[in-house]
């Protein structure tokens, strides 16, 4: 099992994720809806999930922020990295990401994004 942290703008797609997640007997443990509040999160989680499924657009504060404030306070974290931007790719891997998704994900690719995080 996996401990999963879903920060994303779409309602539906932490709904998704998390019923995916949970077939396959992984658990999300918070989930946020901008990189504001994903910060916020992140912070007061003890334990820290293993995996933090971040997208890049979001309001207040984007991907690439969040991802730097969380590798802050936690330089060890997990993050899978989504968008729907490629050009955003390399920043987000040479920044830390632990992985990358390109939006829309299927959620094959999803879920080896999340296994493939905690493998390394």
């Amino acid at each position: 099992m996996v401990t999963i942290f879903i920060v994303d703008d779409e309602a539906i797609l932490h709904r998704l994720y998390k019923d995916v997640f949970s077939i396959k007997g992984h658990e999300v443990v918070a989930d946020a809806y901008d990189g504001s509040e994903a910060i916020e999160k992140f912070s007061a989680l003890d334990p820290k999930p293993e995996v933090i499924i971040l997208d890049h657009r979001m309001p207040n504060k984007d991907g690439l922020q969040a991802m730097k404030e969380i590798l802050e306070i936690d330089p060890k974290a997990k993050i899978v990295f989504i968008s729907a931007d490629a050009n955003v790719r390399e920043q987000a891997m040479n920044k830390g990401a632990a992985s990358f998704g390109l939006k829309p994900v299927t959620i094959r690719h999803m879920l080896d994004l999340v296994e493939s995080a905690v493998s390394d």
